[in-house]
């Protein structure tokens, strides 16, 4: 039985209460249900009709989806996409899976009806799905592209000085990058995206995919882009330097960005002035060259010491310490087997010797290598440790690093999470890549931590 037809034999059941029977598969119709399978559907769908809102498994729901997609449950395009809309609002909270195929459905639906600004918004509804895909069809419909978006492009994680100025400060970094964004098309001629972005200019659109019911539409001029190192190397950038204008202003150290991209932002640099240092003024001594008697002003703590020598209790001290002296070697004992948590401080000389070494061809300048380093010598013991673990064994499993963590009495996420921040807040990259599986360092950091920590 074609699927069509299966909807036109069904619309009209009712069904009668009965329990719902599991069923799962990844293109469900009418001829795939069992009789209670069946029962149930028709009962669950009834059910939606009247009003009532039931959880059912995602196969149950596609099923009927499916039948509206195919205008023969509701014969009006009108009416079924209305319907569609209805059944996302209803069932989303309940399914999450709805925010990526029901809100792309509902946008094939809208443009097989040319109703084209209803489809650019369903197409581009919510962060779910694929991103491309939706920065496409912002591309398409000359739409400004929402913060969220570029932020999921650069993957880079928020500064400390952004997370305290939030939320007033995305709507204005948002602002900044519209601005920009337009500013590069305007002396670029073209978009970021058909500038930096891999493309296809091929116009056939798949409506209703993964469905019974696909089809294929053609839509001139549309452009498919495809994820590209140079435009993500952008929109990081582009961001940097938005947050380094609003940064200056409170007189904050910058972030590390592209400066190349001062010429898009040119127009706004007015808005975002850097604060002026007040002079200090100059007061004229006073003395034999003013011919004006000083008064000899007696200080203030020799007037307000006590006449009687204050004497110090050095017992408490003592006590501290023995405690403290216990405390450390309780927890050398503990890691014996472990790095310790804290390493004695490197005895420096007082005379220093300089060496004079040919230039590598390293990512960092020498000044740039030296405060990457002065910066590490700066973390703390545990995050030292991390890091040198990092390059030495070479290991990047989560799970493996977090169990190493766990004997240090720290946790990986946040490890990572406060070395990256520390980094981007000191104005370096962060040092850290982490992705769903693995940690490990970043590749512009590498050579310069392995020398590090070969010294350490």
């Amino acid at each position: 039985m074609q699927f069509r037809e299966a909807v036109r034999r069904y619309r009209d059941v009712q069904g009668t209460s009965s329990p719902e029977v599991e069923f799962s598969h990844n293109w469900p119709k009418h001829e795939h249900l069992d009789r209670d399978q069946l029962q149930w559907f028709l009962y669950w769908r009834s059910l939606w009709e009247r009003g009532y809102v039931r959880k059912t498994s995602l196969s149950y729901m596609n099923l009927h989806i499916f039948e509206l997609l195919s205008l023969e449950y509701r014969q009006d395009p009108q009416l079924a996409v209305e319907r569609l809309v209805e059944f996302y609002n209803d069932f989303h909270d309940i399914q999450p899976r709805l925010d990526v195929t029901v809100v792309r459905w509902i946008g094939d639906f809208y443009l097989k009806m040319g109703e084209i600004d209803n489809a650019l918004y369903w197409y581009t509804h919510g962060t779910a799905g694929d991103l491309f895909e939706k920065l496409s069809w912002y591309r398409f419909g000359h739409r400004d592209i929402p913060l969220s978006f570029l932020q999921k492009v650069a993957g880079v994680p928020k500064s400390q000085f952004y997370r305290e100025h939030m939320p007033g400060i995305e709507p204005e970094i948002e602002r900044l990058m519209q601005a920009a964004f337009r500013k590069f098309y305007e002396i670029e001629g073209m978009h970021p995206l058909d500038k930096f972005a891999r493309y296809t200019d091929e116009p056939t659109i798949y409506l209703f995919s993964n469905t019974p019911i696909h089809e294929k539409y053609y839509l001139d001029g549309f452009r498919r882009y495809e994820q590209a190192g140079t435009f993500v190397h952008f929109v990081k950038h582009a961001l940097r330097y938005a947050e380094n204008l609003l940064r200056r202003v409170e007189k904050k150290p910058r972030l590390k960005c592209d400066e190349s991209l001062a010429l898009y932002f040119q127009d706004l640099e007015s808005d975002y002035p850097v604060p002026e240092v007040p002079e200090k003024k100059k007061e004229p001594r006073e003395g034999k060259a003013s011919g004006v008697a000083t008064e000899i002003v007696q200080p203030t703590l020799t007037v307000e010491l006590p006449e009687e020598p204050v004497v110090l209790d050095l017992s408490r001290v003592q006590a501290l310490t023995t405690e403290t002296e216990w405390l450390v070697d309780m927890m050398q004992e503990e890691n014996s087997a472990e790095e310790p948590l804290m390493r004695e401080a490197p005895v420096v000389s007082a005379v220093s010797t300089v060496s004079v070494t040919t230039p590598s061809p390293a990512l960092f300048s020498d000044i740039e290598a030296g405060e990457l380093e002065e910066f590490l010598e700066n973390l703390n013991g545990g995050e030292q440790a991390f890091l040198r673990h990092l390059v030495e064994s070479g290991e990047r499993e989560r799970r493996r690093l977090a169990e190493w963590l766990k004997l240090k009495r720290m946790f990986l996420d946040a490890t990572v999470m406060k070395l990256n921040e520390s980094a981007m807040d000191a104005g370096f990259e962060p040092l850290l890549e982490d992705d769903e599986d693995e940690v490990y360092i970043a590749e512009e950091h590498e050579a310069a931590l392995r020398e590090w920590a070969s010294r350490g």
